[in-house]
């Protein structure tokens, strides 16, 4: 049984960024991408079908389905045919004003967001599956570039992340709905069903790629209606025999020997502390001494790159050199950090050339993805990254811990734990970042105490929960590559087959298949 993408050359971008994105759970045993629509007769019974912005042809084949006992994901703009073979009712076009879909900031509130947003509906079992209950179409917590809890913009601007239809829910069982000023009642998601078969639509050609909203998705294809229609295992993004996982790191952009009170505080708890290190001149002996002792205790330093510049530098060959001299830095500096595999985007900036010049340069991970830039590399589900001809892993991170925000929330550590809660709901990894004082910035910090202060709470605040792993960087990402190795896939007899190298005993696979976990 194989999951069937369907994106022609009109929506091959749009069509590598799903396709990559059900290869992070469903594996490359399991996903097949296909240039042009082909027929579901030529195919093998149980295979499933994605189709981007479908054409009215696509009706035929997700009658098919329907009636066959398949699983269909539509995904973006529907034309008549299409929308009555899902049972929706087609308005047109989605006409929704630009500024519903925009937030601009302002100095003295929680924090900002859209007049529009997507509520879902909890009455379903894949509603309630969302960990957003509701969200705003947009949010930031910090300026024009920081949203904490984690997920993507969705625009109104007709691009592959934008809302494409105003759709009716007809026949069809709504999943989610536009929250809109004008209490209109039209669609994000709806489920079609028949007695042979199953249809979810999203209104946005890249569906929920850039938001914890994916397990939705990751449940519909792998869980829902097992004993009568075609499920396909999935890779959980948390290693056996943990519920969770929590990564804690500084960005190190001016400073290092200044992150001695946070990385004392983590010790103390006896968690690991991560650093993303510039590699610039000025790192001194006493810098390199103190990530000595980061490392022996159990920390990680990784790199990020030399001149922290926008973009990684404008071009590929630039990110390339910045790459290179980094890694060239550690080897001299930091053997104990060495091979340098993996690397913190400067801005969390990814241009496509700089993941490839990345891969291309032998890094095999990197931390990027916000709501603010290049939303190819914001994923809801951690792993492989699309526009690279190498193979590179990535991990979104997108939520700040600093004064500046924590200034706007009245000194509340809640929104962090609400972050913390919402991964943990989607059972992906929890990622959060400071970064050490300099002579230049405090990061809206009032002081140290302070700082130290809203870690310890934040910290108490998660600990309470079983089974986490409190991961350094490394371990964090290798695990995302040996996952990313591995093949899962329903085999003969209806038994789930799984090949994957376990080399590393800490952190072994977990499957997800018709609502069971098993481990691997």
């Amino acid at each position: 049984m194989k999951i069937r993408v369907f994106h022609p050359s009109a929506e091959q971008y749009a069509g590598q960024i799903v396709a990559t994105a059900l290869l992070r759970s469903f594996t490359a045993a399991q996903v097949v991408s296909h240039a042009d629509l082909v027929s579901f007769g030529d195919t093998s019974p149980g295979d499933a079908g994605v189709w981007i912005n479908p054409p009215e042809e696509a009706a035929d084949t997700l009658a098919q389905i329907l009636t066959r006992g398949g699983k269909a994901l539509v995904l973006g703009r529907l034309g008549p045919r299409v929308a009555e073979s899902l049972k929706l009712e087609l308005r047109g076009p989605l006409a929704l004003p630009a500024e519903w879909a925009d937030c601009q900031p302002h100095e003295h509130t929680h924090h900002d967001e859209s007049l529009a947003g997507v509520r879902y509906e909890r009455a379903h079992e894949l509603g309630r599956l969302s960990p957003h209950a509701s969200r705003p179409l947009c949010r930031f917590d910090l300026t024009h570039e920081w949203n904490n809890l984690g997920f993507g913009r969705i625009t109104a601007d007709g691009s592959a992340w934008s809302l494409q239809s105003a759709i009716l829910a007809g026949s069809s069982t709504p999943i989610a709905r536009l929250a809109t000023p004008d209490g209109d009642e039209l669609l994000y998601a709806a489920l079609t069903e028949s007695p042979r078969g199953a249809a979810l639509w999203f209104n946005r050609p890249v569906g929920p790629v850039d938001s914890l909203e994916w397990r939705v998705v990751e449940s519909f294809f792998g869980d829902y209606r097992p004993d009568d229609l075609p499920c396909f295992p999935y890779l959980s993004e948390v290693p056996e025999p943990f519920r969770g996982v929590v990564c804690p790191r500084l960005d190190c952009d001016e400073s290092v020997v200044p992150s001695g009170p946070l990385v004392e505080l983590y010790r103390s708890y006896g968690l690991p502390l991560s650093l993303a290190l510039q590699t610039r001149p000025e790192i001194d002996a006493d810098d390199v001494r103190f990530m000595q002792a980061l490392l022996a205790g159990g920390g990680s330093v990784v790199s990020h790159s030399v001149h922290h510049y926008l973009d990684w530098g404008g071009t590929y060959e630039t990110a390339q050199a910045e790459a290179l001299a980094s890694r060239d830095w550690f080897d001299r500096q930091l053997p104990e950090a060495t091979p340098v595999r993996y690397a913190v985007s400067p801005f969390h900036q990814n241009a496509p050339y700089a993941v490839s010049a990345l891969a291309d340069c032998g890094y095999e991970g990197f931390v990027g993805g916000i709501i603010a830039n290049d939303p190819e590399y914001l994923f809801g589900r951690a792993g492989r990254a699309p526009f690279s001809e190498r193979p590179i892993v990535s991990l979104s991170t997108q939520c700040l811990l600093h004064g500046d925000c924590l200034g706007r929330y009245g000194e509340s550590v809640d929104v962090y734990v609400e972050s913390f809660a919402r991964h943990l709901a989607a059972g992906s990894m929890f990622g959060y970042l400071d970064h050490p004082f300099s002579d230049r910035n405090q990061y809206g910090w009032e002081s140290e105490s302070q700082r130290c202060d809203v870690h310890r709470r934040l910290i108490e605040r998660i600990l309470p929960q079983a089974d986490l792993w409190w991961a350094n960087l490394d371990d964090v990402l290798g695990f995302l590559r040996q996952r990313d190795a591995a093949l899962v896939e329903q085999g003969a007899g209806g038994t789930l087959t799984v090949e994957a190298a376990s080399d590393n005993p800490r952190t072994p696979l977990a499957i997800l298949w018709k609502g069971k976990r098993f481990a691997h």
